[in-house]
């Protein structure tokens, strides 16, 4: 990999790190922001999926790497005082690429794609939602909301709605409710539900008023009757791997 970008998060310490990484991969490396074979993430989560979307049309041509300087470093292998070593690994080594899976938003417009999870969330009144696996009808869902997340994605809002951690080697999707009613008038399945590749969820209502579908860090509004499809994509995000940390490893590091 030759040619790089950096996408740095906005504050004091990023901007640092990013002008120390700057002058040490200029030395064996060609900054090029527009055409990029490795992209570098400096911040949290948070700035890796401002930077997958940012680059979204190459992803086939582009490689991702971060360093944690920000509050949540789930995506990213090295710490803000791991920087040399950074520097050293892309310039000696030669990294694995780990591939994770996203998912594909279908609407009546534009297809979207989520490394982390799309919601389709209602803030102001319960939300009637019909949801379909493939053809078949699943249930007539009433709450707040929908979650549909990668592997990737199911330790972020996911875990918060107490949806199941997933490894994200996997090519899974998860499908989780927000604030689900269920009563002996109203029921839905009341828990996440797992499905794999060739598998698509189908969310239909006759009022999407209020609602907005959210994509990773992105937020759109709906029309009504608009139908949701979310399936998981042939597109993958790739990582430069240089460090080879179980994701156990990983999980302890950030929740235990």
């Amino acid at each position: 990999m030759k040619k790089y970008a950096i996408v740095t998060k906005k504050d004091e310490m990023s901007h640092k790190m990013t002008k120390l990484l700057r002058k040490h991969l200029d030395e064996f490396m060609i900054y090029d922001e527009v055409h990029p074979e490795l992209v570098l993430s400096v911040g949290g989560d948070g700035t890796i999926l401002y930077a997958v979307h940012k680059y979204i049309d190459q992803l086939e041509e582009v490689v991702f790497l971060g360093i944690h300087t920000g509050t949540l470093g789930f995506f990213t292998d090295y710490q803000s005082e791991d920087a040399l070593d950074l520097i050293n690994d892309i310039k000696h080594l030669t990294p694995e690429i780990f591939n994770r899976s996203l998912i594909e938003v279908h609407t009546q417009s534009k297809v979207h794609y989520a490394l982390n999870e799309m919601r389709l969330e209602n803030n102001r009144h319960s939300q009637v939602i019909d949801v379909f696996i493939n053809d078949t009808k699943l249930e007539t869902f009433r709450g707040n909301g929908l979650c549909v997340s990668t592997p990737s994605g199911s330790t972020a809002y996911n875990k918060s709605i107490q949806g199941a951690v997933i490894d994200p080697s996997l090519r899974l999707m998860q499908l989780s409710e927000i604030a689900g009613i269920n009563h002996n008038a109203y029921r839905s399945l009341g828990s996440s539900l797992i499905l794999g590749e060739g598998t698509y969820i189908r969310l239909k209502t006759v009022n999407y008023e209020h609602s907005v579908l959210c994509v990773d860090l992105d937020a759109y509004e709906l029309k009504e009757n608009a139908v949701v499809d979310i399936m998981i994509s042939k597109r993958v995000a790739r990582f430069a791997d240089y460090k080879h940390a179980p994701f156990i490893e990983r999980l302890k590091k950030s929740f235990l």
